[in-house]
């Protein structure tokens, strides 16, 4: 840990011409325009309600969390070590992850409790912005350049791959062991017509979006996850078959709460349920985690010793719930839709979470069953 954490400090001390978000829409409009309507754009302490939340909840004097969170801020190191606090009036820490932060990354330090992106920026020298084209264009504001950790996402395992806390838990992983190395560009930057700068002086057919699409857009929950039906008339059985078609597990982080809905409708009104007031009634199709401490207790993060709940679903797995229904008859159809929140209602509840894009639910992928 002491070899991390000089390694960090020495990390955090390289710096160069900072070139704000805003400079980048000049040569490039639309990726400046999806960047800064992306929670990497959003992820500051000053725009994210549930970090805030969250990293007063943990600790208001130190910020740790701000070496991914805020991670292009000039004073990263007294941030989190508590010696100075965010500042929304400077740019920097309003940026979150910025268009440099991420193009300076040269590569990613691997260490046990987390990563740590390795910075090509130094003093007083013009910056270099890697990404995965080949033949980049200089700039007058910085140099361009290739770099194969843009190619195969190994550029966002600094900041997601793992997260150990100092009680020595790994509170989420996004990079599995199974997995070592999914794609994630290609799912959360998927291509679009056009160029990489708006006078596209190369004759780009197409570029990497950077709208960073995740748990937030309605587009990505109704992608992951396929689910099937079948009934057994026999048995008077239902099967569902829930498949998770991401390239991780279904929860990636402890705040997160996603399940499947199934009703049975007969003449238009609801006959059977498989749950009635909280989807934990049906626990084989919800999905979540709840961190416990010490004493068993459900805790945050930073207090967390260990799993309380851990209903999960390994990438590309699927899993089969069957239920007893009533018998069905010509005329029925079965439902079943997935259902994701950003935050667990009961989470957000005890933070005093009120923004409506967070706390309400987002419906992904449907399927329909009728009986004939």
């Amino acid at each position: 840990m002491k070899k991390v954490y000089i390694l960090l400090l020495m990390l955090l001390s390289l710096d160069a011409k900072y070139l704000d978000t805003k400079r980048c829409q000049e040569c490039h409009e639309d990726i400046h325009y999806e960047h800064t309507h992306s929670m990497h754009h959003k992820s500051s302490l000053f725009k994210d309600e549930v970090h805030q939340k969250v990293k007063n909840a943990v600790n208001k004097e130190k910020y740790s969390c701000a070496l991914c969170h805020m991670p292009g801020s000039s004073n990263l190191r007294a941030l989190m070590k508590g010696e100075e606090q965010p500042d929304e009036r400077d740019k920097r820490q309003l940026d979150g992850v910025s268009c440099y932060y991420c193009h300076q990354i040269k590569d990613v330090y691997h260490s046990k409790m987390y990563n740590i992106n390795i910075s090509s920026a130094k003093e007083g020298e013009k910056p270099t912005m890697y990404g995965n084209l080949m033949d980049p264009d200089d700039s007058d504001k910085h140099k361009a350049a290739p770099n194969d950790i843009y190619k195969n996402s190994k550029v966002c395992m600094g900041c997601h791959s793992h997260k150990e806390n100092k009680l020595g838990f790994e509170v989420c992983r996004t990079q599995e062991s199974q997995a070592p190395q999914s794609d994630c560009i290609k799912c959360h930057m998927p291509k679009a017509d056009g160029g990489n700068e708006k006078f596209n002086k190369k004759g780009r057919s197409e570029y990497a979006t950077h709208s960073f699409l995740g748990i937030h857009s309605p587009e990505m929950v109704k992608k992951a996850v396929k689910l099937e039906l079948e009934y057994d008339k026999d048995e008077s059985k239902l099967h569902l078959y829930i498949t998770n078609m991401t390239g991780h597990y279904i929860i990636t982080h402890p705040m997160r709460l996603k399940f499947v809905k199934t009703v049975i409708k007969r003449d238009g009104k609801v006959i059977w349920s498989n749950f009635k007031k909280s989807p934990l009634e049906d626990k084989e199709a919800t999905f979540l985690i709840v961190l416990k401490d010490k004493d068993e207790k459900p805790t945050l993060p930073n207090r967390a010793v260990g799993y309380k709940i851990n209903q999960n679903l390994a990438q590309k797995a699927t899993k089969s719930v069957v239920y007893s229904v009533p018998k069905l008859k010509k005329g029925d159809e079965v439902i079943s839709r997935w259902v994701s929140y950003i935050v667990n209602p009961k989470i957000a509840k005890k933070l005093g979470i009120t923004t409506p894009e967070i706390i309400n639910p987002i419906v992904g992928s449907e399927e329909s069953l009728y009986i004939y």
